[in-house]
């Protein structure tokens, strides 16, 4: 019967395990994909030197579709207040696009990726978590 009882136990602790690092791969997926498309939308701005251009809009209409869908993903394992910060970043960077306020562009570009910095450190897998 004390044989039951540890295979319970070591098979709940490998089930949170496997949780856990789920969580992580599709948290940091999820926000490194977010970084990569923040760092292609920085060199289109660096190669054109103005935000009103066909690829601009669409690599941030990109950016905000995918965004969108790692939201609701990354909604059922983190608080959501934690990551809205990034969602308003994008609607700002879109209004800055209307403008054409490279420097405010840049600096909600900066915001986005320093948020994704952050979170990929605070997000991750660890023993906490499991415990």
């Amino acid at each position: 019967m004390k044989a039951f009882h540890i295979i319970n136990l070591l098979l709940i602790v490998a089930l949170l395990v496997v949780i856990c690092v789920a969580e992580e791969v599709v948290v940091s997926n999820s926000l490194r994909d977010i970084q990569d498309r923040c760092l292609m939308i920085e060199q289109l701005v660096e190669r054109d030197e103005t935000l009103k251009t066909m690829n601009m809009v669409l690599a941030v209409d990109n950016l905000e579709d995918n965004w969108n869908k790692d939201e609701s993903k990354l909604c059922f394992m983190v608080h959501h207040k934690n990551i809205q910060e990034i969602g308003q970043e994008i609607a700002k960077i879109k209004q800055y696009i209307a403008g054409d306020d490279i420097e405010a562009f840049r600096v909600s570009i900066e915001c986005i990726k320093m948020y994704c910095h952050g979170y990929l450190h605070f997000m991750g897998a660890n023993l906490h978590n499991v415990l």
